[in-house]
This record gives structure tokens, C-alpha cells and sequence, in this order.
């Protein structure tokens, strides 16, 4: 129910920031990354190569002033020479942000994520799953060199293993005010994790982080 309505409001958001703006050409960026791994012998202590990671990106972005659109599509496979640990995933996030004066900011994403292994698990399930996520966030300028942006975001994690199955939250907010020379900014973030369905042993977990810092530069 809370992810329906998350990435409903999220897909509604987008379609309402789409109509009556000023479109503009959109800017396409594509990346071809290869990475390799390697471990050292244990006889001569050379080392050799054991993995290779292949992975090809396209990010869209189209501005229409208020407001910007991006998506990126991604597909990664990574080859193990050694064990039998191959994997490969497919990846689709999609993004908005709308200004609405010189004051409020409001962004929305959503994605989803399918990770593919080809083998089973020990104990003969499919190590395969699927990833959706979705969050809002707000940023509101109260003056000159103060803001506060707050933001909110969930994933859940479908798979065979009941145990793998989860669903995750995060909440932030933060404070920033310049003064002079002077920056303060505090933040909050809190992450919390939950199984997804009823009768799973694994519990809740979370994890809450706090910072205030202070900057100084003379050259402001």
C-alpha cells in the first residue's frame, strides 16, 4: 500500500511538471566502463586476473524551465574466471525537479533494479531479485544563504528467499545558514529496514546519523 502510493505520487508528480513548459533539446551522455579484478596466486604470489565487469550507460536530461527530467538506463555483467559467481543486472532510474519561485524546490525519482546470478543458492533457491524504489525531497529557501531541504525515500527488494525480501526507509532534513564568513549546517538521516511479508525470522534494523558543522572562509 505505502509503495503504491509512494510511486504513484511520485508518477504524478512528473506528468503534472510536464505540462506547459518551455522544452528544450534534450542532452544524451553514453559511458562504456571495464573493470577487472584480480587475486594473488598463493604458490608464486603473482597476481591473476579473476574477474571482469563490462557495463554500458545512457543518461537523458531535458530541461523546461521550471523544471528538469533525466533518466538513465544501465546493464552491468561482471565474469568471475575462478568460481562459478557471475551475475549480471539492469538498472532504470528516472528523476524530476520543479522550481516554484525562488524559494521552494521539489524533486521526485523513481527506479527499479533486476539482478540476475544464473545459479541457485545453497539451499536451491534463485539467488535473483528485483529492486524498486521511489522518494520525494524539498529543498525551501528562508533567506539569503539559509535553507532547509528535507527528503524521503523507499526501496524494496522482491526475491525466491522470503529472508532476502525487504523493504527499507530513509528520512533526512537539513539546516544551512551563511553568515558573513561563517557556515553552520546540521543534518539528519535515518535509515531503517524491515522484512517484507509476515512470518520472517530476520527483524527491523536501524541506523540514525547526526552532524553540525561550521565553516569558515575569509575570502567571502
Amino acid at each position: 500500500m505505502e509503495k503504491g502510493f509512494l510511486l504513484a505520487f511520485a508518477f504524478a508528480f512528473s506528468c503534472a511538471a510536464a505540462t506547459g513548459l518551455d522544452w528544450k533539446l534534450p542532452v544524451f551522455t553514453a559511458k562504456y566502463e571495464v573493470a577487472g579484478g584480480a587475486s594473488e596466486d598463493e604458490e608464486d604470489g603473482s597476481l591473476i586476473a579473476d574477474s571482469m565487469r563490462n557495463t554500458v550507460s545512457l543518461r537523458m536530461k531535458e530541461d523546461a524551465p521550471p523544471a528538469s527530467f533525466g533518466l538513465s538506463l544501465r546493464y552491468s555483467m561482471k565474469d568471475y574466471t575462478e568460481e562459478n559467481s557471475d551475475y549480471s543486472y539492469i538498472q532504470a532510474d528516472q528523476d524530476t525537479t520543479l522550481r516554484l519561485g525562488r524559494m521552494l524546490k521539489l524533486g521526485a525519482a523513481v527506479g527499479g533494479k533486476y539482478e540476475g546470478f544464473g545459479q541457485l543458492d545453497g539451499g536451491g533457491l534463485s539467488k535473483d531479485f528485483l529492486a524498486l524504489k521511489g522518494g520525494l525531497d524539498a529543498t525551501l529557501s528562508l533567506a539569503r544563504g539559509t535553507s532547509l531541504d528535507a527528503g524521503v525515500d523507499a526501496r524494496f527488494s522482491l526475491a525466491e528467499e522470503a529472508s532476502k525480501s525487504t523493504q527499507g526507509y530513509t528520512v533526512s532534513t537539513g539546516f544551512s545558514s551563511r553568515l558573513g564568513e561563517w557556515t553552520a549546517s546540521a543534518r539528519y538521516r535515518g535509515e531503517f529496514r524491515f522484512p517484507l511479508g509476515t512470518g520472517i525470522a530476520a527483524g527491523a534494523t536501524a541506523h540514525n546519523l547526526g552532524s553540525f558543522s561550521v565553516q569558515w572562509d575569509p575570502n567571502r
